[in-house]
């Protein structure tokens, strides 16, 4: 069989589309919540001193404990480790505003032995409006992932300074 410009063309494309959608998995949200979340809300907070830090938490509390582990929380682009505490899921994501930037620069490495660690983002591959998140579970191995929207925003918590010094 001789293959002509029109078959070469075509074996050519496929391959092409072939390999465009084997690179790129599909993340798909279950339809039903592994867990009986209510009330889901957001706050953000700022530390009362220059350099103390920002960021937002997200909490959501659970009508109960399940036997469901959730891993991650996907937020505005970002993703978190989540704490677990009694009733309640947390996902904590720092802010760039407010963090100290002090970077001591010298040819000895001991001037620099105090300097903070970069702060690097964990992003994440979800497309979410600024009051959606995803969770992150896995069930006997699989990674699965479910949506929630419409958390509620809370107020912005201001952290007060540190104390006076008594004298």
């Amino acid at each position: 069989m001789k293959l002509t410009t029109p078959h070469i063309l075509g074996l050519v494309f496929l391959s092409i589309v072939n390999c465009k959608t084997s690179q790129e998995p599909v993340l798909q949200f279950q339809s039903t919540a592994p867990l009986g979340i209510t009330a889901p809300y957001y706050n953000s907070w700022v530390a009362g001193v220059q350099g103390g830090g920002s960021g937002t938490n997200v909490f959501l509390p659970l009508k109960e404990n399940g036997n469901i582990v959730v891993d991650s929380l996907h937020f505005r682009g970002e993703k978190s480790a989540v704490e677990t505490r009694d009733k309640l899921i947390i996902g904590r994501f720092r802010h760039s505003t407010n963090q100290k930037k002090d970077i001591i620069m010298s040819s000895n490495p001991q001037d620099e032995y105090n300097n903070k660690r970069v702060l690097i983002r964990d992003t994440s591959p979800f497309k979410l409006t600024q009051n959606e998140c995803v969770i992150s579970y896995s069930v006997n191995g699989k990674r699965l992932y479910y949506k929630i929207s419409n958390l509620k925003k809370g107020e912005v918590i201001a952290y007060p300074s540190a104390p006076p010094k008594n004298r």
